[in-house]
C-alpha cells in the first residue's frame, strides 16, 4: 500500500502487516503508529496556515 513520506511528500510505502512506513527516495522510516502522529501533525499545521485569525470570534 503507498503513503505520502512526510520529509520528501513522494510515494512511501506501507508494507502489508501495516506496521512500517518507509521511503525508497529519502529512506524515511518510521513504524505505522509514529507515521500517523507525524502526518496528524503536518495536517495540524496545514490547516493553520488555511484559517484565518478572526478577532472578536
Amino acid at each position: 500500500m503507498d503513503a505520502r513520506c512526510p520529509e520528501c511528500e513522494k510515494v512511501a510505502v506501507l508494507d502489508d502487516n501495516v506496521t512500517n512506513v518507509r521511503c525508497p527516495h529519502c529512506n524515511f522510516e518510521a513504524d505505522y503508529d509514529t507515521y500517523l502522529e507525524i502526518m496528524k501533525d503536518h495536517a495540524i499545521n496545514m490547516s493553520s496556515e488555511y484559517i484565518p485569525d478572526r478577532p472578536g470570534l
